[in-house]
């Protein structure tokens, strides 16, 4: 039965990886898998010459196979994110890899019979009506033909990742919750504590208990600086190679393949950045002044610039505001997070064992989400819900699409999440029944949001591409890694960040640089920042009625080009830096509501 210290009820997926329905289930997608990777490998040869109806069959049983894979993946994901203690859970992972790899296999098979077919072949699939919006995801897939090995090496490097680039992101997360670190807290005491919780000492409004915690979880990454450095290359090294064997002629084309944006996009958006280096600098500045600071440290970058408020925000108070919040602007969104709470789809409370981090999940089979955070009972927390209810609203907005139709890529699924976000904000600003002290420490947040997505995320993306750039000469070195951070770190942040203010040991904290499945997790970020707050400002001009609008924009986020859906739904061209300039200066209006605020109150915070 479901471990009883989970927050989140995971019975109506499965009672757990012992339960016989889990067993059958997970060996008849095992089944399936192999089956159809036989069949598809011994079909492949004739695949030009096939017969219709075989394509349609072979279509349909992989779209199958995928919804299922994403069933069994979503819930051991959430199981090993809620028990990273749990060997059972951790073995049946590393079993659905190598389920997952007969799956990979058969996309390759799939993706390379595509590409034979002459455009006559194809365009009479595309114009079955057994599949009836699998268009777009189908052209994608043939696309991919012209970037690969043979099937041979493809089937032996979905193998062999399963115990090579996939078995080093698994040992990084394993890693990364059993690390323990000694922080010393408010009162004096030194106590040790896990790193999931890493991020709530490091938003205190005490900088000398930050600046311990900060001190110390470097320590204890620093005495694991071997392992995360063999991971990070092995990683990155792995992608390299694979990348010169299918003629893919930069590490980034991957990430904006993966990304449904185009190179010219992704570069406009952080060229756009650049160009508003100096306003967001300023803005950098002006908090740290808040906080009695001329320059500041990465340990401060979360921290309050504003008092608390003191208002309570247990986790049911952390609900209601978000309830009321969304049903005030957004009702269905309202309804629909009432129900993530009453169906009990949200693991939250702070525990040992518990990996770092926050994430939805949402089963492409069920097409139910779960949502895992570490609530620690501040503003920030309740915006970290908002956020991952905004993936799960996505989800069941996309909850009538074919499996096929309903992947969308990191960017757009973050637009979603960041709207949430910014309907959260406008609901507490607009909710006059909370003290002004609410208003004050919410519009420090949005400020501290925007630096984090605008220059500390940007330095992630840098500090990425030029590690991939050296990687592809040869391994990099730790005492390397911690250069190319801190370079990254001065160029997005300047004399914004104290000289000894830097975090030269980032590379080795974050997760996001070594996950297996996605290139560059990074940039979507900001990307879906921005590109949510220009919906939001829609949102804003038009009033609820452009809610319509926004939701069409979101169930076509798994069936269309993200450059053209950008195009349609915002306009101007993605691909220029003026597109992205307007989203970015809206900076310039949070740190006005801040000036405004500092004018009528001290906000200096102590500063050790």
């Amino acid at each position: 039965m479901q471990n009883a210290f989970m927050d989140w009820n995971l019975t109506s997926v499965f009672l757990s990886p012992e339960d016989p329905a889990y067993v059958k289930f997970r060996d008849g997608v095992e089944r399936s898998a192999v089956a159809l990777r036989e069949r598809m490998e011994a079909l492949l040869p004739s695949a030009k010459a096939a017969e219709k109806e075989a394509w349609i069959s072979w279509l349909l049983d992989f779209e199958d196979l995928r919804a299922r894979l994403s069933h069994l993946a979503s819930y051991l994901s959430c199981l090993n994110a809620a028990e990273a203690n749990n060997t059972t859970a951790a073995k049946e992972e590393a079993h659905l890899q190598e389920i997952a790899a007969s799956a990979e296999v058969c996309a390759e098979a799939l993706i390379q019979g595509l590409g034979q077919l002459d455009e006559a072949a194809f365009d009479a699939i595309l114009a079955e009506e057994r599949l009836k919006g699998a268009a777009f995801i189908l052209r994608e897939l043939r696309e991919r033909a012209f970037r690969r090995m043979d099937l041979a090496r493809e089937s032996l490097a979905a193998g062999l990742s399963v115990h090579g680039l996939k078995a080093w992101s698994r040992l990084y997360a394993r890693l990364s919750s059993q690390i323990t670190f000694t922080v010393t807290d408010r009162s004096g005491d030194t106590r040790s504590v896990p790193m999931a919780q890493r991020s709530h000492w490091l938003s205190l409004p005490e900088r000398a208990v930050r600046k311990s915690a900060f001190e110390n979880s470097n320590a204890a990454w620093t005495a694991q600086e071997t392992v995360c450095e063999a991971a990070l290359n092995a990683v990155a090294g792995t992608r390299h190679l694979l990348n010169q064997r299918r003629g893919v002629e930069h590490f980034l084309d991957n990430a904006c393949v993966d990304a449904r944006i185009s190179c010219g996009t992704l570069e406009a958006m952080f060229a756009a950045i650049a160009e508003e280096g100096p306003r967001l600098r300023d803005a950098a500045r002006f908090r740290f002044a808040l906080m009695g600071m001329e320059a500041g440290a990465y340990y401060d970058l979360s921290a309050p610039a504003a008092p608390a408020s003191g208002l309570a925000l247990g986790w049911s108070d952390g609900c209601a505001l978000v309830s009321q919040s969304f049903h005030d602007s957004y009702p269905a969104l309202g309804e629909f997070f009432d129900d993530l709470c009453r169906d009990r789809w949200i693991d939250h409370s702070p525990r040992p064992h518990k990996r770092p981090g926050g994430f939805c999940s949402t089963s492409l089979l069920s097409r139910e989400s779960r949502i895992f955070m570490t609530y620690e009972e501040d503003l920030g927390a309740v915006l970290t819900l908002a956020h991952e209810v905004g993936h799960a609203w996505h989800g069941r907005l996309l909850g009538d699409m074919r499996p096929f139709a309903a992947g969308y890529p990191m960017t757009l699924a973050e637009s979603a999440s960041t709207f949430a976000e910014m309907i959260l904000i406008k609901g507490i600003l607009d909710n006059r029944e909370l003290p002004p002290a609410v208003h004050r420490e919410l519009a420090d947040l949005d400020l501290r949001r925007s630096i984090i997505f605008l220059l500390e995320l940007p330095a992630r993306f840098h500090f990425e591409k030029r590690f991939h750039e050296e990687r592809a000469k040869g391994y990099v070195p730790a005492n390397r890694l911690r250069e190319i951070m801190v370079e990254a770190e001065q160029a997005c942040f300047g004399d914004a960040l104290a000289e000894d203010g830097v975090a030269p040991l980032f590379w080795a904290s974050k997760q996001h640089f070594y996950l297996s499945g996605v290139h560059f997790y990074n940039f979507p970020y900001t990307f879906g920042f921005l590109l949510s707050r220009a919906l939001f400002d829609r949102f804003e001009a038009e009033g609820p009625a452009y809610l319509n609008t926004f939701e069409r924009f979101l169930r076509e986020s798994g069936s269309r080009h993200g450059d053209d859906l950008l195009r349609d739904y915002i306009g101007g061209e993605p691909a220029d830096p003026s597109f992205w300039v307007e989203p970015i200066r809206g900076i310039s209006s949070i740190v006005e509501r801040m000036r405004s605020n500092a004018s009528s109150r001290e906000v200096t915070q102590p500063s050790s």
